[in-house]
């Protein structure tokens, strides 16, 4: 049991807890009693087996080498036979994190696969989340950071030993960064890398293919590569682009300027978050376009004359009959459903 996937497969979710565990306290630093408590734990093959997948797993070659200084092998002082395979298999970790951090490798390539930063290892056990249509979800990574996926939305994620990669793939992510200078977190999308070490940030592929990023709390870096120069606003094509909170950048644009967004305009945009979708007087066009996201359901506006209605209000994410109910009451636009998951809007 070496990898990941040995890991989650691992039946005796009591041993994985307790390995955890004794990692946690491994951090705090244990006590003279906690210490023999843990070299007893350890003497059971099944317990040091899984204790090393899961330090492995966590990128914690730091505890492995703090058991050794621990519990030495034999040639440093007398100890039970069970700590040699231990010791072995401490040392054979720690030698391949050594070699790989000593062998640098190419930069960054922004996209899946997950990115090889210079120095690291490329990840190929990669977490992958996703929701479907009409869902959202919230995840917590094991390093504390919280991702909130919107509606149809795929994000990659890997721990190195010196960065944490997220991809996203499709859809809509807000990203609460838990803060950590040693290890920045990298989000890779549309080509560019959007870096931060502790802060908040949404992120969202829009149907054109252009992302969209807004800073809610911080600041983040956007560019290309690690050697870019960091300043604010210009291109960022080209060095790395600063945007700090309340800030707006769209990726693709020809200008790709930064610009500010007003509390009103972040409060509807983030108005998913909270399972509803704001209006403010957008097109019926382009409020069909928002609330197709969130549903199966497609719709098709007969009359052009419908879709520069001016839609305003509060609605629930995917609540077709709530939004059917408000165009008929207040525009006088009734509906005929056709073909299973197809609505015609129509007047009379």
């Amino acid at each position: 049991m070496n990898n990941v996937r040995d890991i989650r497969q691992c039946e005796d979710r009591d041993i994985l807890g307790e390995a955890s565990a004794w990692l946690a306290r491994l951090d705090r630093g244990l006590t003279s009693g906690e210490e023999e408590q843990l070299g007893t734990w350890l003497e059971t093959p099944a317990h040091r087996e899984i204790f090393i997948a899961v330090a492995e797993q966590w990128d914690r070659f730091d505890a492995l080498a703090r058991l050794a200084d621990l519990f030495p092998p034999p040639a440093r002082r007398r100890s039970r036979a069970p700590w040699r395979a231990l010791a072995t298999a401490a040392a054979l970790v720690l030698g391949v994190a050594a070699l790989l951090l000593t062998d640098p490798l190419p930069e960054p390539r922004p996209g899946p696969p997950p990115a090889v930063v210079a120095g690291a290892p490329a990840r190929l056990d990669a977490t992958i989340y996703e929701t479907a249509k009409g869902e959202n979800s919230t995840i917590t990574l094991r390093d504390g950071s919280q991702l909130a996926l919107n509606t149809d939305s795929r994000i990659r994620v890997s721990f190195l030993p010196g960065e944490r990669h997220l991809t996203l793939e499709r859809g809509e992510v807000h990203i609460q960064v838990a803060h950590d200078k040693a290890r920045p977190l990298r989000v890779f999308v549309g080509g560019r890398f959007v870096e931060a070490v502790g802060t908040a940030f949404n992120l969202e592929i829009g149907t054109d293919d252009r992302v969209e990023l807004i800073v809610t709390e911080g600041r983040v870096v956007v560019g290309l590569d690690r050697s870019a120069t960091t300043r604010r606003g210009g291109d960022a094509s080209g060095a790395g682009v600063l945007v700090s909170a309340g800030e707006r950048l769209v990726l693709g644009d020809r200008a790709e300027a930064v610009e500010e967004i007003t509390p009103e305009e972040l409060k509807v945009t983030l108005s998913w978050r909270g399972g509803s979708l704001i209006f403010r007087g957008e097109p019926l066009a382009e409020a069909i376009a928002e609330i197709e996201r969130y549903t199966p359901v497609t719709f098709v506006i007969r009359d052009e004359s419908l879709k520069s209605i001016r839609v305003a209000g509060l609605f629930k994410a995917g609540d077709v009959d709530g939004l059917l109910a408000t165009l008929e009451e207040n525009f006088n636009v009734t509906h005929e459903r056709i073909a299973g998951e197809k609505i015609l809007l129509k007047t009379e």
